[in-house]
């Protein structure tokens, strides 16, 4: 009976530092100034209006990414026409000439306008390369998500870029 109270009493005693020690580093990173980077709250611009063309998919996650700086009330006011195109092509065959790799490219064409009517084309390319898959619901399942990723990629740069500009 007494070896058993031993162990709780240590086991209890563990638990105490750790618990401890979580609530210190607790402590310390909460209180670090984290900011996202991608934050609507703190940007210098923002957007008026967003015209999309081209693959409706894509832009629809595209449109919903740029949606959180529609309201903003920043100095700068941007209107966006976006196009985004997907291009596959075979980057290279088997011996029997059957496709072994495939390229992926999202293509996003965004003229920028401004309030003074200043007009810039900024050209926003992303590219995956991957094997052939025989499970073709795979090979779609896994262009689709690589694409939808591609696109998130090219918004998080399209915020960069009016950041920036």
């Amino acid at each position: 009976m007494l070896f058993c109270k031993k162990q709780v009493n240590q086991y209890s005693s563990l638990m105490n530092k750790i618990i401890i020690k979580f609530l210190i580093i607790l402590v310390l990173l909460s209180g670090c100034g984290y900011k996202p980077i991608f934050s609507s709250k703190n940007t210098n611009f923002a957007i008026a209006e967003i015209v999309t063309s081209g693959d409706n998919k894509l832009n629809k996650i595209l449109n919903n990414r740029l949606n959180i700086y529609k309201n903003s009330k920043a100095k700068k006011k941007y209107y966006l026409n976006i196009n985004t195109n997907v291009e596959k092509k075979i980057s290279s065959k088997d011996s029997k000439g059957n496709p072994k790799t495939f390229q992926l490219k999202v293509i996003t064409k965004a003229n920028i306008r401004d309030e003074k009517d200043n007009n810039k084309e900024k050209i926003f390319i992303k590219t995956v390369n991957y094997n052939n898959n025989d499970n073709k619901l795979d090979l779609k399942k896994y262009e689709r998500q690589s694409s939808e990723s591609l696109v998130e990629k090219i918004s998080e740069e399209m915020v960069i870029y009016l950041q920036t500009n």
